[in-house]
């Protein structure tokens, strides 16, 4: 008669493996709901296949870049809006894939979004293509 014989290293073994194989996993980002973007912040999604940034009008009436130029498909960026408690408008600003021009990516509002700072967040998923000059297919919507 044999007696199974606990074996500690084994053991140890397969669990090592099973949590190796767990850590590759990798999710991409998902968006916050708006519940949770901190207020005076705001996230963006880069959900096209244009590279894009955010842009805001300072209380001098001076457009300045919010924050970097995403890729297609990067993980979603967050910061704060620089303008204290005061209110400002955004722009969601698009990048051709053939040359180094621009083009104001539509969203609900038409072209910029109200941000009333220290009241709320914003969250904003930019998504399309630069088909038509991303007139017709690039958008983004809020969240």
């Amino acid at each position: 008669m044999t007696s199974k014989r606990f074996e500690p290293r084994r053991l140890l073994a397969s669990a090592v493996a099973a949590v190796g194989a767990v850590a590759l996993v990798v999710a991409p980002t998902t968006p916050a709901a708006a519940s949770t973007i901190r207020d005076g912040w705001v996230q963006l999604c880069p959900w096209g296949n244009y590279r894009v940034h955010l842009e805001y009008l300072t209380l001098n009436n001076q457009t300045v870049q919010l924050g970097p130029v995403l890729n297609p498909g990067a993980d979603c960026w967050w910061g704060p809006i620089p303008t204290g408690s005061e209110s400002t408008l955004i722009s969601v600003v698009g990048h051709f894939n053939t040359s180094s021009d621009t083009f104001a990516v539509i969203g609900p509002n038409r072209k910029y979004e109200t941000f009333y700072n220290g009241v709320d967040g914003i969250g904003i998923a930019a998504e399309g293509t630069t088909a038509s000059g991303g007139r017709k297919d690039a958008h983004y919507y809020r969240y």
